[in-house]
């Protein structure tokens, strides 16, 4: 099938698996977070030693996040339309998840008395620092004894990075507009093909970090997939082209590269079978379930200390689930919801 087909909402099930990335995230924290046990093997480092469950779950949603969001923007056409829809998409829960850590659970965890606590600046710092994509992690007095003391919530980075990519689409959207396809892959050919660098000429500042310097190729790739929506198809032939090539280079330096370039094929492709579709999720609470992941595990740690690895993914897993789910109709829904009042000519894509 076309990948314009598998875009339009009902033909994929994309829904279930950002919500199986969002747990794979928290899965890869487990060990880190609780601290490792026996009988715990993280299931994508036990395959494949060169990735992990966190980053490789990181990479593939940048895939279908370049996915979705350039194909709601070339539709569309219309940037306000797609500036309103990408803030109300992330900022209403993304603060409130915030606010809730550094106002709630923050004081409730913290060593220091709650007037000390809150006579900080911290507090407040953490706030508007985060709702600004400078990621600040520490919270005064908070998770101090736990194994891993550096972060109330680790899984936040990830967003400066992704609100970058949505500036640099749009920047190029408004520069190109109207000019061909062409420019648009040119382009993004050349941000894909920069991954394969030894030496980053364009996306040097983001480092050598693995985690961190493939991420723009993982959005450009959806980027890519749909500019190109009505040439590109995605088959069982597709699947199994992405995944020999994959194998043949397992070895070498791209193996992690070419790895995550196959999931994120065969994953696309899964999502838009019968199968799949039968288990649609009523609501996307994926972001939701990112977003508390981290939080949750180390508050987890805080009063239960260290558990077998597995069931402290379990509980933090659940935990974070339903704290989802109360977010997306608290918050994220109404937010989508005014999100249209404020703008008619806006839908809130997901």
């Amino acid at each position: 099938m076309k990948v314009s087909f598998l875009l339009n909402k009902d033909n994929n099930n994309l829904n279930l698996i950002r919500l199986l990335l969002a747990s794979m995230v928290i899965v890869g924290h487990s060990p880190i977070l609780n601290g490792a046990t026996n009988y715990w093997v993280d299931p994508i480092s036990y395959f494949f030693p060169f990735s992990a469950s966190g980053p490789w779950a990181v990479n593939i949603f940048f895939f279908i996040s370049g996915l979705v969001v350039t194909n709601s923007l070339m539709s569309s056409r219309k940037p306000l339309r797609f500036i309103t829809a990408r803030f109300f998409r992330i900022m209403p829960a993304f603060a409130f998840v915030v606010m809730i850590s550094a106002m709630v659970i923050g004081p409730m965890v913290s060593v220091l008395p709650l007037k000390q606590y809150f006579n900080s600046n911290i507090p407040y710092t953490y706030v508007t620092d985060n709702l600004l994509f400078q990621v600040y992690y520490n919270l005064p007095g908070v998770f101090l004894a736990n194994i891993y003391p550096t972060a109330v919530n680790g899984s936040l980075w990830t967003l400066a990075y992704e609100m970058s990519c949505y500036v640099i689409l749009l920047g190029l959207f408004l520069i190109i507009r109207n000019k061909g396809k062409i420019f648009y892959n040119t382009i993004l050919g050349l941000i894909i093909f920069e991954s394969f660098l030894p030496y980053k000429p364009i996306f040097n500042w983001l480092g050598s970090n693995p985690q961190i310097n493939l991420l723009p190729a993982a959005f450009a790739l959806g980027s890519f997939f749909a500019i190109n929506a009505e040439e590109i198809v995605i088959d069982k032939f597709s699947v199994l082209g992405v995944c020999l090539v994959y194998f043949f280079f397992r070895s070498s330096m791209y193996a992690n590269l070419f790895f995550n370039i196959a999931c994120s094929v065969t994953l696309l492709y899964f999502s838009s079978t019968h199968f799949l579709n039968q288990f649609r999720p009523k609501y996307d609470i994926s972001f939701g379930v990112y977003l508390w992941g981290f939080v949750v595990q180390q508050t987890l740690y805080h009063y239960v200390g260290k558990l077998y690895v597995g069931w402290h993914c379990l509980i933090s897993l659940m935990i974070s689930i339903v704290l989802a789910y109360i977010t997306h109709l608290l918050i994220e829904k109404p937010g989508i919801e005014l999100g249209k009042e404020l703008n008619p000519y806006t839908s809130v894509e997901v």
